[in-house]
């Protein structure tokens, strides 16, 4: 820059004093600071003197265009460490415009600068290609994982441009390749051997040697596609056993959690169909053993309800129907009879005495009624029993009541009258004209005392 300003002072200072008066002759131009001076000022046309002024400011500012690019050439590409044969060539050829220059033959001396700056500017384009080409080789090779290709590359684009920031990542990449390398190989190992955790582990150790590495991310969800197949199969395999131990539950949680990750997984969900069928026939078998159970220890109304619950689970089972038929009329069987053994009386009916005898035949009929039931039976065999038996009434009256017993007949005005009648509960009435009717209900049994039957609150 120093040496384009005093070239510049030169051009437009000095040099307008220099122009060669138009009635001088020519002679060699002087040298001056080691580049070309003007010539002596002798007379020559004033024309000619114009166009070789013209001609000497055109290739002054040539002289000052290749200045500027040699010295872009130094600074920016660094063309003495790749292109000094080249910049010595040019160079030369602008010694030769120097040359004539000083001779005073300025448009030629500007052809020869003109030359070498283009020459200057093309070997500026060569350095740029170059570089560009370093830096995409070296990217290349980073991609294929060339460290030797990689750090000759960028030792190639950091000659042309020694600063150059993406030079510069790329040299420090190609540094830790071979560490890079190495861990993507145990990496690649470690996947062959199903280790899909110590492959994940060395994925993590190259992206902290260099998160820009070509494919890390591809080989992370390779890994990690492997170990949740693997964790897939593991899962898939716990359920599946579970199902052969008879842990329905636990299998069911082991599909779930395979359904979790992929809810259409055809797998997991054919596991968790048996799952649920199997949990299903372990609840259906263990309330089928709780009714059983209840039926043995008298509880009916417990073992019905067990029965219900199990039809509501499946409909279609032949033993849960069965059981609740049976448990159902057992169940009313029970409670007939519990209602004759509670109410003894109930059998001086015809009708609930031959009610009473039918359900103690049914009841003599159902097998393996338990302990409760064969005690209730025992019961209403004593009731039948007693009630099959004819007992005396006796009636005590005024000779002037009329005496009806209900569902067996009236009877005249008496003092005292016996008939022979089952066991069991009467209704006696006590008519007589005038007075209030009277009414007993009685409880008759084998040794009751006579009943007193008379109307004596007049109307």
């Amino acid at each position: 820059m120093l040496v384009l300003g005093a070239l510049a002072t030169f051009v437009f200072v000095f040099l307008p004093d220099q122009v060669v008066d138009p009635v001088a002759p020519t002679r060699p131009a002087a040298v001056v600071n080691g580049r070309p001076s003007a010539p002596p000022a002798d007379s020559v046309a004033p024309f000619e003197a114009a166009d070789l002024a013209r001609a000497r400011a055109e290739a002054e500012a040539k002289l000052a265009e290749f200045f500027a690019l040699e010295s872009q050439l130094k600074e920016q590409l660094n063309v003495t460490a790749w292109g000094a044969d080249d910049l010595r060539r040019i160079k030369d050829r602008a010694g030769t415009g120097d040359q004539l220059f000083m001779e005073g033959r300025y448009q030629e001396s500007l052809d020869e600068y003109a030359g070498a700056v283009e020459d200057m500017a093309a070997l500026a384009d060569k350095g740029r290609a170059q570089f560009r080409s370093a830096l995409a080789n070296g990217q290349a090779a980073l991609a294929g994982l060339d460290h030797p290709g990689a750090v000759e590359a960028f030792e190639t684009a950091l000659a042309i441009r020694p600063n150059d920031r993406d030079a510069t990542a790329g040299r420090d990449r190609a540094s830790v390749l071979p560490e890079v390398v190495e861990r993507l190989r145990q990496s690649e190992r470690a996947v062959l051997r199903g280790e899909y955790a110590e492959a994940d582990r060395y994925l993590s150790q190259v992206r902290a040697l260099d998160p820009a590495t070509v494919g890390l991310s591809e080989r992370a969800a390779k890994v990690a596609d492997a170990r949740a197949t693997q964790r897939r199969r593991a899962t898939l395999s716990e359920g599946f056993a579970a199902l052969e131990r008879g842990e329905p539950e636990t299998a069911i949680a082991a599909f779930d959690r395979v359904l979790k990750a992929n809810p259409g997984d055809p797998d997991g969900l054919a596991g968790r169909q048996q799952a649920n069928q199997a949990r299903l026939l372990a609840e259906i078998d263990r309330l089928r053993e709780a009714a059983e159970q209840q039926e043995s220890e008298d509880q009916w109304s417990t073992a019905l309800a067990t029965y219900d619950a199990i039809l509501d689970m499946d409909p279609s089972l032949r033993f849960a129907r069965d059981g609740k038929a049976r448990i159902a009329a057992r169940v009313a069987l029970i409670e007939s009879m519990q209602t004759f053994i509670d109410d003894p009386g109930l059998l001086s009916d015809d009708d609930q005495f031959a009610r009473a005898k039918k359900v103690l035949a049914d009841a003599k009929a159902n097998p393996a009624g338990g302990p409760l039931f064969e005690t209730q039976l025992d019961d209403l065999n004593a009731v039948v029993e007693r009630a099959s038996t004819p007992v005396p009434l006796v009636i005590d009256s005024d000779n002037e009541t009329e005496i009806m017993i209900q569902k067996i007949g009236t009877f005249g005005p008496f003092l005292r009258h016996e008939l022979k009648l089952r066991p069991g509960r009467y209704v006696i009435i006590g008519s007589r004209d005038g007075y209030r009717d009277v009414r007993d209900e009685v409880i008759l049994e084998a040794d009751s005392e006579p009943v007193e039957i008379r109307c004596t609150e007049p109307i």
